[in-house]
């Protein structure tokens, strides 16, 4: 297993004094900045879904079938994708 801060990780928002901000256990794993508000509300969902991305590529390639898929879009989802079929 890699090391690093275990999941979930969550984000706060931007605000106008505040740029958006991924957290986990209390604690703040990172401030995230980029061209536009809305490019750094994705930036920080993509941040934030690391630890689920990082699982569902293990499962994934650990050839345990269907169920993973579902872990993956799931994973995904959270990341910001809207779909994938």
């Amino acid at each position: 297993m890699a090391n690093f801060t275990s999941g979930p990780w969550n984000t706060k928002i931007e605000t106008d004094y505040v740029p958006a901000q991924v957290w986990a256990d209390g604690r703040q794993l990172a401030e995230v900045y980029g061209e536009d508000r809305a490019t750094r509300a994705r930036n920080a969902l993509m941040m934030a879904a690391a630890p689920e991305l990082f699982e569902a590529v293990e499962r994934l390639l650990s050839n345990d079938g269907i169920a993973n898929r579902d872990f993956a879009r799931a994973a995904l989802k959270k990341a910001g994708e809207v779909s994938r079929g």
